[in-house]
């Protein structure tokens, strides 16, 4: 079996921008791995329409969500009353979602950058989301209704795939795609994320990793992703 996903990421919208999806959707789900806008209430909005043309969209919120955030939490706290108020949309913080034999693990990843107020917060934050997605991908190892594992992040997954580019922020920091450890069924076919205004599309040891940047792209198209079960 097939199942296909549409890839929406880095809108960086404002409150002036306008957003339409009418006649762009390829799928009949989508993933969006962040960076929508820094103003929720556009978060909000993007939200809304995508799910009047998906039947499932799985979002994670991205470090334009957090922007000027002095409580991590209460954000993310107010990013899931958002969702949970609107068809069709899952908000991946510490939720696993499976469909179709398939299980959607979503994290921000606090990897991208490096807030200068509070470095060691984002240290703590970015360790948290490491464990959650290795402990999360442990569990799911023994699941019988899993045969495919996605993961998406906002943050890239790996130095590698910022092909020499990688921030200094990044120097120092685990990647989390050393989560893939846990992975022992090897489980995880694909691995979508956010967080680079570049367009990558490439597999590393059997794992598709994919990226679909709008940053200010006019036409912008979802990248479609393919899963077999």
């Amino acid at each position: 079996m097939q199942v296909g996903f549409d890839l929406i990421s880095d809108l960086h919208l404002t409150t002036t921008d306008k957003f339409d999806w009418a006649g762009r959707a390829t799928s009949l789900y989508c993933l969006v791995p962040g960076n929508i806008s820094a103003d929720l209430s556009t978060v909000k909005l993007v939200l809304t329409t995508l799910s009047k043309y998906y039947q499932g969209v799985f979002y994670i919120g991205g470090e334009l969500e957090f922007t000027g955030c002095t409580d991590v939490h209460k954000r993310i706290n107010e990013l899931s009353k958002i969702c949970r108020n609107i068809r069709n949309v899952a908000f991946l913080y510490n939720r696993v979602i499976i469909m179709d034999a398939i299980a959607i693990i979503g994290c921000n990843g606090w990897y991208a950058t490096e807030p200068e107020e509070d470095t060691n917060a984002v240290e703590i934050l970015h360790a948290e989301d490491l464990l959650y997605l290795t402990n999360s991908i442990t569990k799911l190892q023994k699941h019988i209704d899993v045969r495919q594992m996605i993961v998406l992040s906002n943050s890239v997954p790996n130095k590698v795939l910022y092909y020499g580019e990688a921030p200094e922020a990044t120097r120092g920091r685990i990647d989390l795609n050393s989560a893939l450890e846990a992975d022992v069924q090897n489980k995880i076919s694909t691995w979508v994320f956010g967080a680079y205004g570049k367009v990558v599309d490439t597999t590393i040891d059997s794992v598709h990793y994919s990226s679909n940047p709008a940053c200010g792209k006019n036409p912008y198209w979802a990248h479609r992703i393919n899963v077999v079960t």
